[in-house]
């Protein structure tokens, strides 16, 4: 009797667990076997005027029907032999009005993705200094003026999708669950990447037009980390590669328009400037060529001043020398250019907080470049120099230094260096006469001058401008075996 109870036990719960089964939604299973890439979520911002590459994961055999709110075409894909799926959809016009998208496979529950909108795309990468946020998120103590940018962030044309770390040894096709876009809002910039944030405000400000920012950054990382595999070939360097695999490899397919860049603090202690412009010019070369869509703008950050180990010795040089070696990538790479920090480092700190002014000068730098506005995009950049007894009087290349002044009007900050036949080094007193600048060299100096250097050491804050407020870039007229 008691083993005939069991059975009749046994037998009404496998009933009950198979009632249970039974009623389970039979799509969960399917549904979660057919997906979008990551990066295709709610609020997202998709790339004017060039094709859209949608993607996603499906089980083999399975035929994808693709529609999309802005075109009235189906568009179908076959899985390939992975379960994977892709469709080309036609490029479109901006368009800031909240689209969709969805994708359905015969007998499962259909997928969708909306509030989207049209406009451009911008992928922000490097290393700390791009992942630093808008609010004091630890280890970083926010922007400045944080409680006001935060509480003003109202900019829901602005879309940010913040890419979850991801190391891998070879490269992989989607990025990590949990990444999501963010609607530019005072409930989210606090978490945002504040370069990413300022430049996206200035561009969508003035072109009023949707921008995203996929920021693909990471703490304390090298250049050859985020480099691809073609590029090491390139350089003969077998080290790093990783975050390249896991956090910029899933994206390649995505149309874009273009790179920002923030990266170098992790480098300017491990090699010579030479190395960091081959590098970085690999870099570049590595993703347009992974991403296909021809030389895409890219536009990177010159490292503000700072004293690395607190030495206080104003006189050395090595981060000069490395931001020259940033600065000479311009000469390797079309299509490219920097933004100038000297004037908003903090000495003692290598994350600054005045991140408004970088994201903006990027943003110059695109809208002169990408977007044919007519701006200024770039401070006084060092022409050439002639001397009269003992001044010499510096010129700026044509446009750069129109209006030349000082920050508020401050007196001169005097970060300019001559030599004489001795090749020593004295500071000069300068000052402003009209587009350029006269240096007098000092009363010991062996004439004729020979050369010149401004703002070539490792922390100087500097406040020479010119009428839009960007900063001289630091230079030397020469290489000399100086003292």
């Amino acid at each position: 009797m008691k083993i005939q109870l069991l059975v009749l036990i046994c037998c009404v719960l496998i009933l009950i667990s198979c009632s249970k089964k039974d009623k389970v939604n039979p799509n969960t299973t399917q549904t979660s076997s057919f997906s979008f890439s990551t990066i295709f979520q709610d609020n997202m911002v998709i790339q004017r005027d060039k094709p859209l590459m949608l993607w996603g994961k499906a089980i083999v055999g399975d035929k994808v029907v693709v529609n999309v709110s802005w075109n009235t075409t189906p568009f179908y894909a076959n899985t390939d032999v992975d379960g994977n799926w892709k469709v080309s959809i036609p490029a479109s016009p901006v368009n800031s009005n909240p689209q969709t998208i969805s994708a359905s496979i015969e007998g499962k529950t259909p997928i969708m993705v909306s509030n989207i909108l049209i406009g451009d795309v911008w992928i922000c990468s490097g290393q700390s200094n791009m992942v630093m946020p808008v609010g004091p998120i630890a280890p970083f103590t926010g922007v400045l003026n944080y409680p006001d940018e935060i509480a003003n962030a109202n900019y829901p044309q602005i879309r940010a999708f913040t890419v979850i770390t991801n190391s891998q040894a070879s490269p992989v096709a989607d990025l990590p669950n949990g990444s999501k876009w963010d609607i530019c809002s005072p409930a989210t910039v606090g978490n945002i990447s504040a370069v990413a944030y300022f430049f996206a405000r200035k561009l969508n400000t003035d072109l009023n037009v949707p921008i995203g920012v996929v920021v693909s950054a990471v703490n304390n990382t090298l250049c050859t980390q985020w480099m691809n595999k073609e590029a090491f070939l390139s350089t003969n360097d077998a080290a790093g590669g990783e975050y390249y695999n896991g956090m910029i490899a899933p994206l390649i397919n995505l149309s874009v328009k273009g790179f920002i860049w923030y990266q170098g603090e992790n480098d300017e202690n491990q090699m010579v400037a030479a190395t960091y412009t081959q590098l970085n010019t690999a870099l570049i070369n590595g993703w347009r060529t992974a991403f296909n869509q021809g030389a895409l703008p890219f536009y990177y950050v010159q490292l503000a001043p700072f004293d690395n180990g607190q030495t206080g010795d104003a006189t050395l040089d090595d981060i000069a020398l490395f931001r020259e070696g940033q600065a000479l990538i311009r000469t390797n790479v079309t299509n490219s250019g920097m933004a100038v920090t000297m004037d908003i480092g903090d000495v003692l700190n290598h994350h600054p907080p005045n991140k408004k002014p970088v994201g903006e000068r990027l943003a110059l730098l695109a809208l002169k470049n990408d977007y044919g506005k007519n701006v200024v995009a770039v401070g006084p950049q060092y022409s050439s120099f002639t001397v009269n007894n003992n001044t010499a009087t510096i010129s700026f290349a044509t446009g750069t230094a129109d209006g030349l002044t000082t920050g508020n009007n401050f007196p001169l900050n005097q970060y300019f260096f001559v030599a004489g036949t001795d090749q020593v080094l004295r500071q000069g007193k300068a000052v402003i006469n009209g587009n350029t600048i006269i240096v007098t060299a000092p009363a010991d100096t062996p004439l004729p001058i020979q050369t010149i250097r401004y703002a070539f050491t490792n922390f100087p804050i500097t406040n020479l401008q010119n009428s839009a407020g960007l900063p001289a870039e630091p230079f030397r007229s020469g290489v000399l075996d100086v003292k």
